[in-house]
């Protein structure tokens, strides 16, 4: 490819394209020229505020206006799959915000559909691009704590921002689908394999939805490795992320929350000034996240899916491990059903 930079249509003018768009601006090599939303005044606004030249709300709209090479898919789940099949059918590399799919059903259809168009497809889970993230998977790879044995996960906030996400049918899920994806993941990078069963418990306890406000997994990996996984829109508080992993000499403790921010704020008045994802108060102690867009591994995901574009490299996630975590929440929520254990196919 050409040194010129890499043009990338952003679809979505939410929560996550906002911190995209934080990534974009400072990143050398790509250029946003479009930006897709449902709502003409809302996808207005994101591109005043992004300096983004044109704005669509269809993708007939969209394909009209400057040629674009990417997309960087930032829509509702139940967007994902229908403007995934657009973008491989028209030859557009793909960044997918997660989950891949409201089911893996619909994730093995847009993989088998980059996977024909032969463009590059990254499964978007920020977590394992977290320069946090990077310094524990390299501590467990050089062997420091020896062979893991038992993983602890855990993020939790109040809720999401979006009403999509609190509809079954748009979202797939609550909170594990939304939340629970990210330790699935991790858990799936860390181990070097996928989970050969899961047992899950997924109870609405407080919100009004027909999604699960909280949920329990317990996940057993060939050669007896456990799993275990917390997703809650429960916990007050603000954003909390905790990540314990125990090995055969040793464990590696991690905590994310805004009270373990290095910055903390008192204020008896109230404040419009953002200070980090989801913190529910707007007075009394505040606990800023520095740099948010580059702590939760935005900024190294959108470089690395750049470059994969730029030299034809495999991105380290795809949709295919989108697919799998897809599998794994399937067989969850069947598990929750049935009060068992279930399987996950290879």
């Amino acid at each position: 490819m050409s040194s010129s930079p890499v043009r990338v249509a952003m679809l979505g003018t939410g929560f996550i394209a906002e911190f995209r768009a934080q990534v974009y601006a400072r990143l050398d090599g790509a250029k946003v020229v479009s930006v897709l939303g449902r709502d003409r005044t809302k996808a207005e606004a994101f591109a005043g505020r992004t300096r983004i030249g044109h704005v669509a709300t269809s993708w007939d709209e969209l394909m009209e206006g400057p040629e674009f090479d990417a997309v960087d898919l930032c829509l509702p789940n139940h967007r994902h799959r229908e403007y995934g099949l657009l973008a491989a059918a028209a030859g557009k590399h793909i960044l997918c915000e997660k989950p891949l799919g409201r089911t893996e059903a619909e994730a093995i259809e847009m993989f088998q559909a980059v996977e024909k168009a032969g463009v590059v497809h990254a499964y978007g889970e920020n977590m394992i691009y977290a320069p946090d993230f990077r310094e524990i998977l390299d501590i467990v790879d050089q062997g420091v704590i020896g062979k893991p044995l038992w993983l602890r996960g855990k993020e939790a906030h109040f809720g999401p921002h979006s009403p999509w996400f609190w509809q079954k049918e748009l979202s797939g899920g609550g909170a594990l689908i939304d939340m629970g994806c990210h330790l699935i993941a991790v858990f799936n990078m860390l181990l070097g394999k996928a989970p050969e069963a899961v047992l899950a418990h997924t109870p609405t306890l407080f919100h009004d939805t027909d999604c699960e406000d909280h949920a329990i997994a317990l996940m057993r990996y060939p050669g007896g490795a456990i799993g275990q996984c917390e997703a809650s829109w429960i916990q007050r508080g603000g954003m909390q992320v905790t990540l314990e992993i125990n090995g055969e000499d040793g464990m590696i403790a991690y905590d994310r929350a805004g009270i373990t921010q290095p910055i903390k704020v008192f204020t008896r008045s109230r404040t419009e000034r953002y200070f980090s994802e989801k913190l529910e108060n707007d007075r009394g102690w505040l606990f800023p996240t520095v740099d948010e867009y580059w702590r939760y591994g935005y900024f190294d995901q959108i470089h690395h899916f750049i470059d994969c574009i730029r030299t034809g490299a495999r991105p380290k996630v795809t949709f295919a491990d989108g697919v799998v975590v897809n599998r794994i929440m399937d067989a969850a929520y069947r598990s929750a059903a049935t009060g068992t254990w279930q399987p996950i196919a290879a």
